[in-house]
């Protein structure tokens, strides 16, 4: 199974920096240019390298959704490293309104906006995650929970 967690506030906000910066970028260079052509060149090289970074990470997060495949929850972030987490492990999901009342400790897979799903760890690790339909996401674990823990505690 597959979920995105690009394609709603993420893409909003990738659009907007792309179209803020298309604006910017050609405006402070121009500025810049008066002061010193150097800073100039080096602030706009810096920003086209930063907003090609911001769409090339943002086409990650659309072909690399997080995944449930396998007895494996894989959690992808853009071009970040993914955490691969046995579903065996899992001791429960839930959906959550905002990343407002997370513990410091809770491990963030958030691309942009807020955490609106909790994936729960055996031995006390949470992972906050945004989804763009986090309500399948926490339908699809659930289903998978139960039976995974049951098969790890059939074997001990």
């Amino acid at each position: 199974m597959r979920f995105s967690y690009a394609l709603g506030l993420a893409r909003q906000l990738v659009l907007a920096v792309t179209a803020v910066a298309v604006i910017e970028i050609p405006v402070a260079h121009l500025v810049l240019s008066r002061w010193s052509t150097t800073a100039a060149l080096v602030v706009t090289a810096l920003s086209v390298a930063f907003i090609g970074y911001v769409l090339v990470d943002w086409a990650a997060a659309v072909r690399r959704p997080i995944t449930l495949e396998g007895g494996t929850l894989t959690l992808r972030r853009g071009l970040r490293r993914p955490v691969a987490i046995p579903v065996a492990r899992i001791v429960a999901v839930r959906t959550v309104p905002s990343s407002d009342g997370l513990t410091k400790e809770a491990l963030r897979t958030v691309y942009a906006g807020e955490a609106n799903a909790l994936v729960e760890v055996e031995g006390g690790s949470t992972h906050a995650v945004a989804l763009d339909d986090p309500a399948a996401f926490v339908r699809a674990l659930e289903r998978v929970i139960g039976p995974a823990r049951e098969g790890l505690e059939s074997q001990s």
